[in-house]
């Protein structure tokens, strides 16, 4: 049986990393590293951390949802609603409000 999980971006980052110190790269690889380094701004541990953290707060909060979030990391209300863009449940203005102040801990603090 095929068995898949999530992993985040900073997760991707931490493991392309340790394998290029032991061989070169695809180019593909390189090029899921760079984008990594470009965009991850939480260490792995505080990405499951923040994950957790909303999957508990947020009945509505989808795993895959969680992951995106910790992945991109909104400052504003529309782009949590952008990260809900493609699901059934929209969370309301108090609701992305209150996931940016989740996000806010592990990026200012």
């Amino acid at each position: 049986m095929d068995e898949s999980k999530y992993v985040s971006l900073s997760e991707v980052k931490e493991l392309l990393m340790k394998e290029a110190e032991k061989r070169e790269l695809s180019y593909e690889q390189s090029l899921a590293l760079g984008h990594a380094e470009k965009f991850v701004r939480l260490s792995p541990e505080e990405t499951k951390e923040l994950i957790q953290k909303l999957i508990d707060e947020f009945d509505f909060m989808k795993e895959e949802l969680a992951f995106k979030t910790a992945d991109i990391l909104p400052t504003d209300v529309e782009g949590v609603l952008a990260v809900f863009s493609k699901d059934r449940y929209t969370p309301s203005k108090g609701e992305a409000e209150s996931i940016i102040n989740h996000i806010k801990q592990y990026v200012e603090g």
